[in-house]
């Protein structure tokens, strides 16, 4: 059945062992970004030997998490319905919960549960960095929500969290713009996020933690050692650097790619496929990693049509066509919808 998520243990695996090494060189843990999508085996065997932590943004995937055996989670989403807040509550009593709060009433609800279940939650106080989504001001702002949140049962504020992956995207697609925007801003923002801590710090000596969300891992960015947490994904890039496993348009080997098969032939010169933007968004961000000689033509919400040269024009209806995403990300997030109905 397809669209279906095809997983290279191999490109994984190299992944993680290059957090690894960059958080031994700079002092940091890694925060393994993962959803539900990831296979378990996947998650036993190469990534819980290389880290603990984990990060996640939903109650479905932090529980998925805490079942695989991550000893602490970072949850980066807000929960505010009394449901998730008692999902929450039930993995806490097994697992350690890092929860990401921005506003007063995110503590007050943490805290009410906490105290049900007799669970401790540490707590971070997401930064705002420029972009006017989440996080608080830093200054007095953030002081004083870490102040009245340390002063509530269960709750304990251990450091600041900065979001990098949350930028607005510019309104043209281009293939460098946010890429370079990432590193160029990567110190700053590490900057407002210490400037955050030194606010919030004289509440607790043991409020030290300084946790990034970072896009983009490079060799030439890595983050310094005001960071004591990178939540990053294993699935990143890691443009630049070495790398002995390449695919034939000589990028890195995906670790994560989205399988399609061919659901109609029209016309020798293009083919269509049964994956459209409803799997991966918009078709910018997509290429073709097999068969050579196929590309992008457009995209529909459940369809793709394709170029065809070369090898390619081999294709037959029923045949795999493997697609590869430039944020490989994008293809873990399942999409739920919710129907309600009219009362």
């Amino acid at each position: 059945m397809t669209p279906a998520l095809l997983f290279s243990s191999a490109a994984l695996a190299e992944n993680a062992s290059r957090l690894k090494r960059l958080g031994e060189e700079t002092g940091w843990c890694w925060a393994a970004a993962l959803t539900e999508m990831v296979p378990s085996a996947l998650l036993r065997n190469i990534i819980e030997p290389v880290t603990q932590t984990a990060s996640c943004g939903t109650i479905p995937d932090t529980e998925y998490l805490a079942d695989t055996g991550f000893e602490r989670i970072v949850v980066t989403g807000r929960m505010v319905t009394a449901e998730s807040l008692r999902r929450l509550m039930e993995v806490a009593v097994r697992t350690k919960i890092v929860a990401v709060i921005d506003h007063f009433r995110h503590a007050e609800l943490l805290s009410q549960w906490a105290v049900e279940t007799g669970s401790t939650i540490e707590i971070l106080i997401e930064v705002d960095i420029g972009e006017q989504s989440t996080g608080v001001r830093p200054g007095s702002d953030a002081s004083l929500l870490a102040t009245a949140t340390s002063r509530l049962p269960r709750l304990r504020v251990v450091g600041v969290f900065a979001d990098s992956v949350r930028r607005r995207t510019p309104a043209k697609p281009s293939d460098t713009t946010r890429d370079i925007a990432s590193i160029v801003t990567m110190a700053s923002i590490v900057t407002i996020a210490e400037h955050c801590l030194r606010s919030i710090r004289p509440i607790d000596p043991d409020c030290r933690e300084i946790v990034l969300a970072a896009a983009v891992v490079r060799y030439s960015s890595i983050p310094d050692s005001r960071v004591t947490c990178l939540v990053a994904s294993p699935f990143v890039s890691f443009n630049g650097a070495a790398c002995d496993a390449t695919d034939e348009h000589g990028d890195e080997r995906p670790s994560v790619c989205l399988l399609a098969t061919v659901i109609a032939r029209p016309t020798l010169e293009w083919c269509v496929i049964d994956a459209g933007t409803i799997v991966f968004g918009e078709s910018h961000v997509l290429r073709v990693g097999a068969p050579l000689g196929a590309t992008v033509l457009h995209s529909t919400a459940d369809s793709t049509t394709l170029n065809l040269s070369g090898e390619s024009r081999d294709l037959r209806i029923g045949d795999t066509v493997s697609l590869v995403m430039r944020d490989p990300d994008r293809l873990l997030v399942r999409r739920r919808i919710f129907v309600c109905e009219e009362q």
